[in-house]
C-alpha cells in the first residue's frame, strides 16, 4: 500500500484541523496516512492587502490545495467547510466530517470600548473600531451596532487577536468561534460575546470540517466518510443548498444557520439587514427544495427595534 498523504495551508488553525481528522483516521484504523502535514502556500496566504477583506470569492485560500490534489502530490486536504464553493471541482469530492464546533461568531472587545446597552444592540462603544473580515459581519454591525464602525482586518486567527491586543487599528474584532475555541487562545484581555446564531446568522458551513480527496478512489473516499458526524453533516448540507440557491459567495452579505429542522436566514438588502427563520421541509426532489429556498430568502424582513430588546443578540463568555 502506498503511504498517503494530508496537505494543509500553514496557519495554526489549518495544521490544528489536519493534524485533528489525521488522529481521527488513525484511531478509525484506517491504514496507510503518513503523520506528516505537506504544508502547501495559497493565495490567501500571501496576499494580505486589507482591500480584499470581505471580498474574496470562495476559493482565495483552497485553489493551490486542489491542484496538489488533483496532481496527486496529497490525497487529503481538510478544510474547513465555509470557506469551500458550493460547486465542487471536477475531479474532487467534499465530506463532510466530524461533530461540528459552534456555529457561532464572537466578539472580542478591548475593555473600555465595551459599553453594556438595553436596546438590544452590540455593548460597544460609540465609534468603536470593529475588524471583520466578510461583507456578512459588516452589514450584521449595520444593524446590531450601528454606533461602531467596520474596518477590514485580513490575517489568520492569532494574527487578528494579536492586533487587537496590540490596538493596531481595532478596538473589537469579530471571529469564528469555532477557531477560537480549537486553538485555546488566551482570551483573558478581552471582553468575550458569543452571538446569537439565530440573531447573528453565521456564514452556511460555519464550524464544520470538510475532506476533501480525489473523486472515485473508493478506499479514501470511504475512510473519510467513516468519520461523518451525520447530524452536522444534514444541517451544514442545507445551509449550502440556501448557498447554492441564492448564487451567493463572498460577494454576497448572506448568513444561514440549521438547527435540528429550523433554518435562521439573513441577507443584505437595500435597506439593510433583513432576516427570517423557517421549518424545513423534506423534499425529495431539486426542484422542490429549491423554490422552497427561494421562497424563504425572498421572506426576509427589517428586525424590529423591539425585537432587538426582547431576543438576545450575545451573550458574555466571560467580561473579568
Amino acid at each position: 500500500m502506498s503511504v498517503r498523504h494530508i496537505g494543509s495551508r500553514g496557519s495554526d488553525l489549518a495544521l490544528w484541523q489536519s493534524r485533528t481528522v489525521l488522529a481521527a483516521l488513525r484511531g478509525s484504523g484506517a491504514p496507510g496516512w503518513n503523520s506528516d502535514i505537506t504544508v502547501i502556500t495559497t493565495r490567501g496566504d500571501v496576499d494580505q492587502s486589507p482591500y480584499l477583506a470581505g471580498g474574496v470569492e470562495k476559493g482565495f485560500f483552497t485553489k493551490e490545495l486542489e491542484v496538489a490534489l488533483l496532481d496527486r502530490r496529497i490525497d487529503l486536504v481538510v478544510h474547513s467547510l465555509k470557506d469551500l464553493p458550493t460547486a465542487t471541482p471536477d475531479g474532487l469530492r467534499n465530506i463532510t466530517i466530524l461533530p461540528r464546533a459552534s456555529a457561532a461568531d464572537w466578539l472580542l472587545i478591548r475593555r473600555e470600548f465595551h459599553a453594556p446597552r438595553e436596546d438590544g444592540l452590540l455593548p460597544l462603544a460609540a465609534g468603536t473600531r470593529v475588524g471583520a473580515s466578510s461583507l456578512r459581519r459588516g452589514a450584521l454591525l449595520g444593524r446590531f451596532a450601528p454606533q461602531a464602525q467596520s474596518v477590514p482586518l485580513r490575517g489568520n486567527v492569532p494574527t487578528r487577536v494579536r492586533k487587537l491586543a496590540e490596538n493596531a487599528g481595532v478596538d473589537a474584532i469579530i471571529l469564528a468561534g469555532a477557531g477560537l475555541s480549537r486553538l485555546n487562545l488566551d482570551l483573558s484581555a478581552f471582553v468575550v460575546i458569543e452571538l446569537s446564531p439565530q440573531w447573528w446568522v453565521p456564514a452556511p458551513g460555519q464550524g464544520a470540517l470538510a475532506g476533501q480527496c480525489r473523486a472515485g478512489e473508493a478506499e479514501i473516499e470511504a475512510q473519510v466518510a467513516a468519520l461523518t458526524d451525520h447530524a452536522c453533516a444534514d444541517a451544514a448540507h442545507w445551509e449550502r443548498e440556501f448557498l447554492r440557491v441564492i448564487e451567493g459567495g463572498c460577494s454576497t452579505p448572506f448568513g444561514c444557520h440549521v438547527a435540528g429542522s429550523r433554518a435562521y436566514l439573513g441577507i443584505a438588502g437595500e435597506h439593510g439587514w433583513l432576516a427570517s427563520q423557517v421549518e424545513l421541509p423534506d423534499f425529495k426532489e431539486d426542484k422542490h427544495r429549491d423554490e422552497f429556498i427561494r421562497g424563504a430568502v425572498a421572506g426576509c424582513k427589517p428586525i424590529a427595534a423591539e425585537s432587538l430588546v426582547a431576543g438576545t443578540v450575545g451573550r458574555a463568555l466571560f467580561t473579568r
